[in-house]
């Protein structure tokens, strides 16, 4: 170890080979906003969660997705919707959506038995398993496993049992995960089609597609939420669209332990409710944890410019500030958030840790001693590169930036942290 700079790496990385620390009860931010998608109308459109008005992101000529199910697929970072051609209207197929170029891929039809236009879609959140509910030639409509490379159903079974003991003729035309793996629906019972009792939120069983009643809607007017597509958001809230009028459509939470739905306010929008909803990450970090004040008094900062990406070529720069010049500094990384006690500051990553070496802070030469340093990293460049292949579409990555501080008592610098989530 003949330069200092690699003695320095050598202490970094004994000091930070420490078991890792229960994190349970710690409340972190989370990665990023969540933004409402909906399927209807004209194509994608995204949805205010706090007035329920509506925005049309995507038109998508040809397709017909006013109905049907919408995911997110944080594997791949992108939408999945079911829907049809118009040129060939009685098939149904699956689709994928690029929500930030609006490129749509059309996968083969499926089976012509099937039909899930009107039902539901939803990825579960701790297998990635797809699932969709809709139509098989019976009365009650079942519940299927979606290939999302190939489009192709397989299905689990029905959802309710068929004429003539009530409850009889279960269709469940949305669908919503719960964190915990829970899938929610929103739908009715032929034997109970009365109003209001004839819109019903249901939970489903996913080994043998069986569906269970937790209670009705209690919206009385127009389409009711029968129809919609379920989002869970990440406090736990569930949305859903529905009628407020025959003629008004408009955002709604619904209460997962009795089905009562609650008004948010309109869609604005001739969306329609008979949709998908899902939430996804907007994609942008979120700064997190403290930095360390370093001996000279100053706080450092972190920015960024550009989006993480897998394939994007434009630079996505991590940047830290009013830090000490003429330091030597690495970027650590890693895929979830933590609020370790490290050298008289916080380390705010979770092991296991990345670090990628910068090339000094540069600013004021010596021998001034002040703040005017700063580093610089397109991570991008990492990411594309290959040398670390959990740096897919979809990963979380947490990142915050070590430095020299040889006059601290403590002898490093430790900045506050970004997450984000890359991109495809």
């Amino acid at each position: 170890m003949n330069s200092l700079f690699e003695r320095l790496r050598y202490r970094l990385f004994h000091a930070l080979c420490v078991p890792a620390i229960a994190l349970s009860g710690l409340a972190l931010p989370a990665l990023a906003g969540d933004v409402l998608y909906a399927t209807g109308g004209c194509g994608l459109y995204t949805v205010d969660t706090a007035t329920g008005a509506a925005t049309q992101v995507w038109c998508f000529p040809g397709v017909s997705m006013y109905a049907g199910g919408l995911a997110y697929d944080a594997s791949t970072d992108k939408l999945f919707a079911i829907g049809v051609l118009d040129s060939s209207s009685g098939t149904t197929r699956l689709f994928s959506i690029d929500r930030f170029t609006g490129v749509l891929t059309s996968y083969p039809g499926m089976g012509s038995n099937v039909n899930l236009t009107s039902g539901g879609l939803a990825i579960h959140p701790l297998t990635g398993v797809m699932y969709a509910t809709g139509g098989n030639g019976f009365q009650s409509t079942a519940l299927f496993t979606i290939d999302k490379n190939t489009g192709a159903e397989t299905l689990i079974g029905q959802n309710g049992g068929q004429c003539c003991v009530a409850p009889f003729g279960f269709n469940m035309n949305g669908l919503g995960f719960r964190d915990n793996g829970t899938l929610y629906a929103n739908g009715f019972t032929l034997s109970g089609m009365s109003v209001p009792d004839y819109s019903h939120l249901f939970t489903i069983d996913l080994a043998s597609g069986l569906a269970s009643d937790i209670g009705t809607h209690g919206v009385s007017v127009g389409r009711l939420l029968a129809y919609s597509g379920l989002a869970f958001a990440s406090n736990g809230t569930l949305y859903s669209m529905g009628s407020i009028s025959s003629s008004q459509n408009g955002l709604y939470t619904v209460d997962p332990a009795t089905g009562l739905a609650t008004l948010v306010g309109d869609l604005v929008l001739p969306l329609g409710c008979d949709g998908g909803l899902t939430f996804a990450p907007d994609g942008m970090p979120t700064a997190y944890c403290t930095a360390k004040v370093n001996s000279q008094g100053c706080v450092p900062g972190m920015s960024f410019t550009g989006a993480p990406s897998a394939t994007n070529p434009a630079p996505f720069t991590i940047t830290a500030t009013n830090v000490l010049n003429q330091k030597p500094g690495l970027l650590l990384y890693g895929y979830s958030q933590a609020s370790t006690p490290f050298q008289g500051g916080v380390l705010c990553i979770a092991s296991p840790l990345r670090r990628i070496t910068t090339t000094g802070s540069h600013g004021s030469p010596v021998p001034i001693a002040d703040c005017s340093g700063s580093y610089s990293i397109d991570f991008n460049l990492r990411i594309q590169s290959g040398l670390d292949p959990l740096l897919t579409p979809g990963q979380e990555v947490d990142t915050q930036y070590w430095s020299r501080d040889p006059a601290s008592p403590a002898p490093v610098g430790l900045t506050s942290a970004l997450s984000f989530q890359i991109g495809a």
